[in-house]
């Protein structure tokens, strides 16, 4: 079904409000800006300022005002420092910084590297099984301790994996 065709609206002139911007014409400019708005009409007075002008403010009374300063002292947090096979510097909890002496001692990987000289000395040839204490002598296979220089602490310890 079919609606017939109809035309554009009629369009109804809107009746103009005393105290209201005029209506704009569709596809009209708008009017200039007149100071940002429309002058009051007529036989009316224009509405007071939003914010009213006031004067100086009143004089207070002076008070005695008192400011109390409290430094603290700053707090050690220790630094996470990452062990190994080389002396490091750190900040002890006197706040000094001193370089870890270092010290070699047996370990788990000595004794491991020790019972593998054995074993295969004994499978395949023996007198390489006469060798196994090499590892105790090199430093390169035992735990590395980090000592403090001045009280003798042990601070960190590097442990060969």
């Amino acid at each position: 079904m079919a609606y017939p065709k109809q035309g554009p609206y009629p369009t109804q002139p809107q009746p103009q409000v005393a105290g209201y911007p005029p209506q704009q014409q569709a596809g009209a400019y708008p009017p200039p800006e007149q100071g940002g708005a429309y002058p009051p009409p007529q036989g009316q007075q224009p509405p007071p300022p939003y914010y009213p002008q006031q004067g100086p403010p009143p004089p207070q009374a002076q008070q005695q005002v008192t400011t109390t300063v409290i430094q603290a002292q700053p707090a050690f947090i220790p630094v996470p420092v990452s062990f190994g096979e080389y002396p490091v510097t750190i900040t002890d909890s006197q706040g000094r910084q001193v370089q870890t002496r270092l010290e070699y001692r047996v370990g788990s990987t000595t004794h491991l590297i020790a019972c593998v000289i054995c074993l295969f000395g004994w499978l395949i040839f023996l007198p390489i099984a006469l060798f196994f204490w090499v590892p105790y002598l090199l430093d390169g296979t035992k735990d590395v301790y980090h000592i403090h220089p001045i009280d003798g602490s042990v601070v960190g310890v590097y442990r060969r994996r």
